[in-house]
């Protein structure tokens, strides 16, 4: 755990290293995107705009220069249809003086020069000299050619050809656009300057914020945001201070409550690790992941590293599936099993080791098994007793049982000695206790010796596949005789869907024989109900009576052996403890529920259903 923490940065770390990261100001974030989107907006408008105006002068420009040639065309329209060559030139050369003209000429009707002026070496280009061409034609930067028809009576007897030189209008036109542009550049950059201000101005009171986050960053739970800006900002940092006051809190009650931890930690190593009893645990996959000490001689560190397979390699045949079966039950029904008998084979001398297993379920937050704990305690010495105690018990209800039923057979010829003599009438009573008597003693060992042979397991399973309903309509039918001796009233609330079990019929016909055979000893008026579902993946079976009920005292132990509600009880007080030993034979559990004296008692059995 201390290596852990080593390895774990700490605060001051974390606030460095979050230094050393390269950061962009939100003002300059803000204020980049601005300038930029102004610059293309204005470049975008500026050369759409500037497109626009050139095309329109310059359509404007064309229309009055052809307007130009036109009226240059009338004025030499004359001359030219009175072949006057003195005027034609003098108009020619009148036109050549404009500032703007660059060259003139007139042709006649057969495209014949008759009068030019060329004031410069430029020359009209080929594609206005054409013949066929009429109209305006820019032929070079501020250099335009226009031709134009002279007609008269609508025929056409001569052409008009000027070059114009509109040198600087473009370029004036493209200066005047450049210093607009250049001024709104300006004016662009000036927001952006303002847009960064103002973010600046608005994110000030974050600057306070981000700085006690490095002081709490740097270990120091005491910083706190002093922020007066009457805006989110301040609810922001109120609301800050208040996380990190309850996170100050968090923090010493979880400092606490680790240091708590880590010496229950301390307290739970030591006393699983000094425990008489076997502990581990195990994953619903069956990875051992805790073990306390060395099992059936066997090294802890071996079993550790071998895991399951090795504790199932421990146990005896007959012991093997038995831990498996209970193991996978707490799996799935997530109950706890207590007092699972297992056998193991101890690794170096090959004897025999005896245990009482616990296994209970550990519980994640979504109510999923995490882990399954077992708990084991060798009894070996205590079962070599409890083999011991059992034979004798054995031996000694056999030896009785002889002597027992020669005593019964000898009040039986005692009484046929008595009938013989007419003196059975006299002594009937005396006859009579006899024969109570000796059938309680022949019944006490004959309970004795089942309940031993259960104990000890020497009662083996004749497991078939059956309904329960069958074995509990036959046991109704079977003891509601005996119920209407004392004119109990015995009822049945049987389920309509079939109760498949494995089971031992006959030890199933016993257990029920015994609950109602209770419920009968008990209830002196009423009515018995033997009533039977199914409840999710089992089988429960109820058995009501209207008796005197069952003080919450001895709830738990009626299924003890040789207890009895009153000393005058008939029995000996071992009837439940078999049906509780059958029970468990079957993988299943009895218990009882009263509501309390005078209000009738109801033993509940419940067995797992089998698949179908």
């Amino acid at each position: 755990m201390s290596k852990e923490k080593d390895k774990t940065m700490t605060p001051p770390q974390l606030a460095k290293d979050k230094k050393k990261n390269f950061r962009i100001s939100i003002r300059f974030k803000l204020a980049f995107p601005v300038l930029i989107f102004a610059v293309l907006m204005l470049f975008v408008l500026f050369r759409t705009t500037f497109r626009t105006v050139s095309t329109l002068v310059l359509d404007r420009t064309e229309g009055r220069l052809k307007a130009v040639a036109e009226v240059f065309a009338e004025t030499v329209k004359v001359p030219l249809i009175l072949d006057n060559q003195q005027v034609l030139l003098a108009n020619i050369e009148w036109m050549a003086k404009r500032p703007d003209v660059i060259e003139v000429r007139v042709e006649d009707a057969k495209g014949v020069i008759v009068g030019g002026e060329k004031p410069t070496n430029l020359t009209l280009p080929d594609n206005v000299v054409e013949s066929k061409f009429i109209g305006v034609k820019r032929v070079g930067q501020d250099i335009y050619g226009v031709a134009v028809p002279i007609q008269a009576h609508d025929r056409q007897i001569g052409r008009v050809m000027v070059l114009f030189n509109q040198q600087g209008f473009e370029a004036q036109l493209k200066n005047i656009f450049e210093e607009r542009f250049l001024l709104s550049l300006l004016l662009s950059l000036v927001l952006a300057i303002l847009a960064a201000s103002v973010t600046w101005l608005s994110i000030r009171p974050l600057l306070g914020l981000q700085k006690t986050t490095q002081e709490i960053l740097a270990g120091d739970l005491s910083a706190r945001a002093n922020i007066q800006s009457f805006d989110e900002i301040q609810d922001l940092a109120e609301a800050f201070n208040e996380m990190v006051a309850r996170l100050g809190k968090s923090m010493d009650s979880l400092r606490a409550r680790t240091e708590a931890l880590e010496e229950s930690e301390a307290k739970y190593r030591v006393f699983v690790e000094n425990a008489s009893d076997i502990i581990f645990t195990l994953t619903p996959e069956g990875q051992l992941v805790l073990l306390n000490k060395d099992m059936s001689g066997w090294p802890r560190v071996e079993i550790l590293a071998r895991g399951l397979s090795l504790i199932l390699e421990m146990h005896a045949e007959d012991s093997r599936q038995k831990f498996m079966d209970f193991m996978n039950q707490v799996k799935d029904q997530k109950q706890e099993f207590t007092n699972i008998p297992l056998k193991h084979i101890h690794h170096g001398n090959q004897s025999e080791i005896f245990y009482l297993t616990n296994m209970s379920p550990v519980l994640d937050h979504d109510n999923n098994v995490k882990w399954i704990q077992a708990v084991m305690r060798d009894v070996t010495e205590l079962r070599r007793i409890e083999i011991m105690k059992e034979s004798l018990v054995r031996d000694v209800a056999h030896e009785l049982k002889t002597p027992t039923a020669k005593f019964e057979m000898a009040v039986t010829w005692f009484e046929k000695e008595l009938d013989r003599n007419h003196e059975a009438a006299k002594y009937a009573p005396v006859i009579d206790i006899l024969k109570k008597n000796v059938d309680r003693l022949m019944r006490t060992i004959t309970s004795i010796m089942d309940l031993s042979k259960l104990e000890s397991g020497m009662s083996q399973l004749t497991a078939v596949n059956l309904d329960l309903t069958e074995v509990l309509e036959q046991v109704c039918q079977d003891m509601e005789p005996i119920c209407a001796q004392k004119k109990l009233k015995l009822v049945r609330h049987f389920s309509k869907e079939t109760l498949s079990m494995t089971g031992d019929h006959d030890m199933l016909y016993r257990l029920f024989v015994n609950l109602i055979s209770n419920a009968n000893k008990f209830t002196e008026a009423g009515s018995i109900t033997v009533q039977s579902q199914i409840a999710e993946k089992s089988i429960l079976v109820l058995v009501t009576d209207t008796g005197p009920g069952i003080e919450s005292a001895m709830i738990e132990k009626i299924f003890e052996r040789f207890v009895q509600k009153t000393a005058a009880s008939p029995g000996i007080g071992v009837g439940l403890t078999i049906s509780r030993d059958i029970a468990a034979l079957h993988h299943g559990r009895i218990w009882a529920e009263s509501e309390g004296l005078g209000k009738g008692a109801s033993f509940k059995v419940e067995f797992p259903l089998r698949n179908q």
